[in-house]
């Protein structure tokens, strides 16, 4: 596994770990913070329940948009937070790899998403030959389950740096997040003027959906 050298904020161990903890967990305060103070109780507690469950597997951004959307959540919101929590989970990954493999329970798991990444690597080379477009693209295609966790180890294994690979989640959830969301409130629109229009969009996305599930396991193992 090809894994670049870790990336240092302090010539003190204990200052530089610090550092890195900080940055991922302060994020995440932040935002749980920020949603606390700015929106009325019910709908932070449906916010956090949300979040809660994309955290937990096997939810994705494409389930949790959706239906936060659907329960009446702002789509911009909705969005916002998935991207801040991809781009806190990519940096305690990237950032503290090393340690996240010390935890129990978390540890042995990485450890698991580790071996895979790197059988998918060799199933699916053009992602590797693509470097950080190929990443980017990883976790733009929400069906892969390509959260911000996945995609980083994944990045790691490829052998970008981590900071690169922090850039490579944020750039992909940003798209796949919002285009989600836009894509929802598209179609809500569209049922609200007729239930034809909005069955059709369905069944729209659906086969656009299929279309590329199927291309992807034609082309992209032979690539």
């Amino acid at each position: 596994m090809l894994l670049t050298k870790e990336v240092s904020f302090h010539p003190n161990p204990l200052v530089d770990r610090a550092v890195k903890l900080a940055l991922p967990f302060g994020l995440v305060t932040a935002l749980l913070i920020s949603l606390y103070l700015t929106t009325p109780h019910e709908d932070y507690l449906t916010l956090a329940g949300l979040l809660a469950a994309y955290v937990v597997p096997p939810a994705g951004k494409e389930s949790v948009i959706p239906v936060g959307i659907g329960l009446g959540e702002p789509w911009w919101l909705l969005a916002m937070t998935i991207v801040i929590i991809d781009l806190s989970t990519s940096l305690f990954v990237a950032l503290n790899l090393d340690l996240s493999l010390k935890i129990p329970f978390i540890g042995p798991w990485i450890g698991r998403a580790m071996e895979g990444g790197q059988s998918y690597i060799e199933a699916h080379p053009w992602i590797g030959r693509l470097s950080t477009i190929g990443l980017t693209i990883f976790v733009i295609v929400p069906f892969q389950g390509s959260g911000g966790m996945n995609a980083t180890i994944l990045g790691r294994i490829m052998g970008l740096a981590p900071m690169a690979v922090v850039g490579c989640v944020l750039t992909g959830s940003i798209i796949s997040s919002f285009g989600i969301a836009l894509g929802t409130t598209a179609v809500l629109s569209l049922f609200r003027e007729s239930v034809y229009l909005g069955c059709g969009a369905l069944i729209a996305v659906a086969a656009l959906i299929t279309g590329i599930i199927l291309l992807w396991k034609r082309y992209a193992p032979a690539a």
